[in-house]
């Protein structure tokens, strides 16, 4: 039993999108779909209420860390061809 009486707080979907640094509808979307990986949140009557706890958590084993494997990746990826007539270079 916990002697902590402090209730946490729960935040609604404007509030966990400044969280996060995305639009609500980038929230609202991740609900519907799941395609995200599902931002943690708690459904009551009708309405979704997120943890910040939990949205943090869920930020940070999402977190990329980047290595030099990665860095070397990135710089040899090829660049995407243009489309359309090529310009005169003279």
């Amino acid at each position: 039993m916990s002697t902590n009486n402090e209730i946490p707080r729960l935040v609604n979907t404007k509030e966990a999108a400044q969280i996060l640094g995305v639009s609500k509808a980038t929230l609202d979307r991740d609900r519907a779909t799941g395609c995200a990986g599902g931002v943690p949140c708690i459904r009551i009557g009708g309405r979704a209420l997120y943890s910040p706890e939990q949205i943090l958590e869920w930020a940070k084993a999402r977190a990329i860390v980047p290595t030099p494997a990665l860095a070397l990746q990135i710089e040899a990826a090829p660049q995407p061809r243009r489309r359309g007539r090529p310009r005169k270079t003279g």
